[in-house]
């Protein structure tokens, strides 16, 4: 191979190198845009309680429990974790206030107080979700 050939066909390859590079740039740049972040969801879930009866002076989550006392007794959720409860078009936000060993199929309790704001005056289902 001639020398001249040789360097006109590394001067093309060159050429043919950088436009690739220029075309797969201006694709990136042009391009569809990044896909959006996913959204947070909000899960309401249903679920079975009852009003906690046990007036205990202090709770294991150290809260003392009086009647103006707006909270849940719940067996797993840590104490002070945020709810938002909705029962029949009322919505009230509490935290969870004590411990709960239940029955009967319920998932917790809420206090006197809180049941009167959401107008359950016996066992009833509620949604809730935590509070954000």
């Amino acid at each position: 191979m001639k020398p001249a050939l040789a360097r006109r066909q590394a001067a093309l390859a060159g050429v043919a190198f950088v436009g690739a590079l220029g075309a797969i740039a201006l694709t990136r740049i042009g391009g569809d845009p990044e896909p959006a972040p996913p959204q947070a969801t909000v899960e309401w879930r249903e679920e079975r309680v009852g009003i906690l009866a046990d007036a205990e002076e202090a709770t294991a989550c150290g809260e003392p429990l009086t009647p103006s006392t707006a909270g849940v007794a719940h067996p797993v959720l840590p104490c002070g974790a945020a709810l938002l409860l909705e029962h029949e078009g009322r919505r009230a936000r509490a935290e969870v206030v004590a411990r709960a060993s239940l029955e009967g199929g319920q998932a917790f309790d809420v206090t006197p107080a809180l049941a009167d704001r959401l107008g359950i005056t016996a066992e009833a289902v509620v949604r809730w979700r935590f509070a954000g």
